[in-house]
């Protein structure tokens, strides 16, 4: 086909008159009654779909003025509101304490600024970022770890003051007195195995090895007396006493305001968790009244930071009603010893992770999630990090949550993979994510608007559907620009920001693309099953392993909800699924299962699931060891006798069982299954997610090209018209040009660079329609169908043709000025270029202008003939750095903040003299490179004292909460609570650099001549 649709700035009216000309319009046999169809939250996108400010209060530097003027700008630029988390990172100390009187009363303005305003307004559980603690928390409430020592001795009498374990914060209680015989034989890898380092474990062992008998394991608790002496009589041989007990981990929460710092609450304990609560919540809650649950609507928890815990005093008590038997006589496994043998070792190791996976499931975050259900408040989560499993933590997380900084998401997309899996199966319409964090080198004021779309959309891609910006950092002093950030990280977003005028048209953006991503189940054809064991080990090349199929992640308790329906694995909240790939290469180092797991896949293929991928190397827990007959019966019952190899399948009952290492998206072709998104060329680099909702179908497409990608794009749907979505307008078109072949729709599609568009299946095939269109394009951004060259070729689906001529359009005008350039306020006064031409900034002999950070307004006049009916105008500014908002003869023609910077203005110009009027803001780089070479009263740490801390603000100026000194400080220079550059640091390109142009081209009329 040599028709191409662009994947931007669908042009509605005139695309439908085109196929109209074909005659292809016609009523659809009857709407589908929602209560709030897809059109709608897609054009008008609701508060839940538009992005919250990780607002981020630094150590007490807070106003009313500012709270009101930064809650007043979400609203002006459409966000949905704030997530308060109060930190220090390093900063000064500013007037408002956190804990304080004043300090809850400026939460409470907050809260009440954001009802006033429509907005959604969330708070950080504790202080600092990293979990859940404060200064309330003794070390009896702290986060603990098993501790041990050990001490030699022969047999016979024995009396000895056995070693005190390790002890942090003053704080020790003894657990068990046990003594085994002195032997040699070790596990590998035991910290990981206990839960005391980072997942995924090793697992089994490389060979069988035998160790002490459990009958041999002595019991001496009540031999040791409160001051550690032991006294027993020992069996003749060596022995070693193992004196188990536990401490706190000493960690504590940060990066918090001093007033917040403190222990970390003991996450396996519940009544600590409910105390912490109170402390951190309860008296916000209590302030708010009426509004939480409302205005204030949810708690937040960032990623967890807090290390490892692996006991608590309750946990031998947890351990046996969850596991079916007695931990104590098996603490020796915790120290890497071996009882019975190595197998039943790992076997007591797994239970011992499993147990406490899902005490911090239950005690941490389910206690967390009942008290805020109390007060109608949900619970956001960046359930990963340390020791939580996702799949578990975020059964009591209302909104699920992860990550990804800039520039690349590649790096974490197997996270998000796996919490947007994990949303999916428990039934989550809404996965978050902290968006577009950086580290310093990719922040320091570099991002702008188009840098964030890729990113973006790449996160779209992957599921998740809100975004929560990193960071809207609160701004206490208005004047003060560009004021405080988040210390050295994240991307700098809020209304002290240069380009921050012009947000509102990204915002809307991404607000429509959450908004019909919230709808629907995602549609996938693997299902990958992992271990428990994995926590966040999915390896990041997984995320793009099986291109043109989709997959999502389950654990093995996901299959006891899985029926087989015609085939496919169907979950009643993840959908349904082609093939389950059992863990392998690549997904876990090894794999166990619990009978009842293998129990589980045996029915499921037997009633004519498709698994594929090798079985499980051993019996998971101490349990299913002791049915390890059982246990191999199910392998070779599904497995057979031996790995099929390559290319070989088994047939059980009305099921199949392909090759242990398998590679689903071969596996899948293979079979005869088409990918679900397919493009040529292959080499252009294509991202989706596909959902549905009820009858309709809706992919959003994502190109990772830097450059103008003319792609076919084919989509497993037939027997219904391609429509295209545009998220950067919101308008909404059916496809002109598309053919249909079996189960696969083939759309052209013009993409621009990072270009991204949603295709949509809901209304039936017409009765005609193109399949291929020669001799014209879809213009980038801009939507007509514009000619190329004449005539225009047509062919339809079934095979006839026509030509289509259509007259000749006018010649390009380029609008070459000369230009007034107006730069609003340059160090406090205004400064305005006449008769020039375009240049960048940093290139002008004028310093000040050289170092300008802000808008500058460009007009000057031009000159066009008459406009044809059937032409499309096009203003095509050429370079911009970095955003740009057009007026034309004074009516608003949108704003630019991604390249091409083109769109169209046929409605907005005129025969004859026009003016045009371009607003265009920079960032604020030049500026503050600029102002290092101005004397000031600002002290920063001097580099090379320490990495984390070079170049921080080490004391707030007197001036800066005194209006009439700071007015005058502020006109001389800018204001950053980091010193980010050097006065020898290279500028940064900035302005409307072009050329400018109006392009004309021909589009094809309501009907043919």
């Amino acid at each position: 086909m040599a028709f191409f649709l662009c994947g931007n700035s669908f042009y509605v009216v005139l695309i439908s008159l085109w196929i109209l000309e074909a005659g292809l319009l016609r009523a659809s046999d009857g709407a589908r009654e929602e209560p709030v169809p897809l059109e709608q939250v897609f054009q008008k996108p609701p508060l839940a779909a538009r992005p919250l400010g990780w607002w981020h209060w630094i150590n007490g530097n807070v106003t009313k003025e500012g709270i009101r003027a930064d809650l007043e700008d979400m609203k002006r630029v459409g966000m949905g509101g704030a997530q308060i988390l109060d930190v220090e990172i390093y900063l000064p100390k500013g007037p408002v304490r956190y804990g304080s009187d004043s300090w809850h009363e400026h939460v409470q303005y907050a809260i009440k600024t954001a009802a006033e305003l429509g907005l959604e307004l969330d708070i950080a559980n504790s202080s600092g970022w990293s979990g859940s603690g404060g200064p309330w928390i003794t070390p009896e409430r702290a986060m603990k770890k098993i501790v041990w020592s050990e001490t030699t001795a022969g047999g016979g009498s024995v009396t000895m003051d056995l070693a005190k374990p390790e002890t942090k914060l003053d704080f020790y209680r003894d657990i068990a007195v046990l003594a085994v015989p002195a032997t040699t034989g070790r596990l590998e890898d035991v910290e990981t195995k206990i839960n005391w380092a980072t997942k995924p474990v090793i697992r089994p062992e490389p060979a069988s090895l035998s160790g002490i008998a459990r009958d041999l394991i002595l019991n001496l608790t009540d031999k040791m007396n409160p001051s550690g002496k032991l006294t027993t009589t020992l069996p003749a041989g060596q022995w070693v006493i193992l004196r188990f007990g536990y401490t706190a981990t000493g960690s504590t929460n940060h990066p918090a305001s001093p007033e917040g710092k403190g222990s970390e609450a003991d996450k396996l304990d519940a009544d600590t968790v409910a105390f912490q609560f109170e402390k951190s919540l309860d008296r916000i809650i209590r302030d708010a009244g009426p509004l939480a649950g409302k205005s204030f609507k949810s708690i937040l928890f960032d990623s967890f930071e807090a290390g490892f815990q692996n006991w608590t005093e309750h946990l031998p008590a947890e351990f046996s009603k969850q596991r079916g038997y007695d931990l104590i006589p098996f603490l020796p496994v915790l120290t890497g010893r071996i009882i019975e043998s190595s197998e039943v070792s790992e076997a007591v190791l797994w239970d011992f992770r499993q147990v406490i996976d899902e005490m911090f499931a239950e005690k941490y975050f389910g206690t967390m999630h009942q008290l805020a259900a109390k007060h109608g408040l949900r619970i956001y989560s960046e359930s990963e990090g340390g020791p939580l499993n996702p799949m578990s933590a975020n059964r009591h997380v209302d909104v699920p949550m992860n990550e990804f900084w800039m520039p690349d998401v590649s790096a974490r997309a197997s996270r998000m993979k796996q919490t947007v899996s994990a949303a999916s199966f428990l039934g989550r319409p809404i996965v978050a994510a902290e968006a577009f964090t950086a580290k310093p080198e990719h922040a320091r004021f570099l991002p702008t608007l188009a840098s964030l779309k890729a990113p973006g959309d790449h996160a779209f891609t992957i599921g998740i559907n809100r975004f929560c910006l990193h960071s809207y950092t609160h701004q206490p002093v208005t004047e003060a620009a560009p004021g405080f950030s988040l210390g050295r990280y994240g991307t700098h977003f809020g209304r002290l920001v240069t380009w921050w005028p012009y947000a509102r048209s990204w915002i809307e953006y991404v607000s429509r693309c959450s908004a019909l991503l919230q709808r629907g189940k995602t549609q996938a054809d693997i299902c990958l099953l992992v271990d428990e064991d994995l926590g966040y080990g999915l390896p990041s090349k997984i995320a793009t392993a099986y291109p043109g199929f989709d997959f999502q992640v389950a654990y093995p308790s996901d299959l006891r909800q899985m029926s087989v329906r015609e085939g496919r694995l169907v979950h009643p909240e993840a959908g349904s699924f082609r093939i389950l790939i059992t863990p392998q290469k690549g997904t876990s180092k090894s794999w166990v299962a619990e009978v009842a797991t293998l129990q589980r896949l045996r029915d499921l293929v037997k009633a004519g699931a498709w698994i594929a991928g090798p079985p499980p190397m051993a019996p998971a827990g101490l349990k299913d060891w002791e049915q390890k007959t059982e246990f191999e019966r199910l392998v070779k019952e599904i497995w057979g006798d031996s790995t099929v190899g390559p290319g070989t399948h088994r047939s059980i009952g009305l099921g199949r069982v392909d090759a242990a290492q398998a590679d689903p998206a071969k596996l899948l072709l293979e079979s005869g299954v088409k990918r679900d998104v397919d493009w040529s060329p292959p080499e252009a680099q294509i991202r989706f997610i596909h959902r549905q909702e009820g009858g309709v179908d809706f992919y959003f497409i994502q190109s990772g090209d830097k450059k103008p990608q003319r792609i076919q794009l084919q989509l497993r749907q037939s027997g219904r018209i391609p429509e295209i979505w545009d998220p950067m307008t919101g308008q909404i078109a059916a496809s002109p040009v598309f053919d249909v072949q079996g189960a696969v729709t083939t759309i052209p599609l013009d993409l621009e660079p990072e270009g991204s568009v949603f295709v949509v299946f809901q209304k039936p095939l017409p009765s005609a329609w193109i399949s291929s269109a020669t001799n014209v394009r879809m213009e980038l951004k801009t939507g007509p169908l514009l000619a190329a060259t004449n005539p225009v070729h047509l062919r339809y689906h079934d095979g006839t043709e026509k030509d289509v001529t259509l007259p000749p359009a006018n010649p390009t005008v380029e609008i070459k000025g000369p230009w007034q350039i107006s730069f609003p306020e340059v160090r406090g006064a205004p400064l305005d270029l006449r008769n020039s031409q375009l240049f960048s900034w940093p290139a002008s002999p004028e310093e000040r202008i050289q170092h300008y950070a802000g808008t500058a307004v460009y007009r000057t006049e031009f000159t066009i003939p008459k406009v044809g009916d059937s032409e499309v105008v096009i203003l095509d500014l050429g370079k911009v750095d970095d955003v740009a908002q057009i007026l034309i003869n004074g009516k608003d023609a949108g704003i630019d903040w991604h390249p091409p910077f083109r769109g169209v203005v046929s409605s907005l110009v005129r025969e004859g003299e026009n003016e045009i009027e371009i607003r265009v803001a920079n960032r604020w780089i030049n500026r503050l490179i600029g102002d290092e070479a101005i004397p000031t009263n600002l002290s920063y740490q001097p580099t090379g004292k320490n990495k984390f801390t070079d170049g921080r603000l080490e004391k707030i100026p007197d001036w800066l909460y005194q209006t009439d000194a700071r007015a005058v400080e502020t006109k001389k220079r800018s204001f950053a609570v980091w010193k980010h550059y050097e006065a020898t640091d290279p500028l940064v390109p900035s302005g409307l650099l072009g050329p400018v142009k109006l392009e004309f081209f021909s589009i094809l009329p309501a009907r043919s001549p």
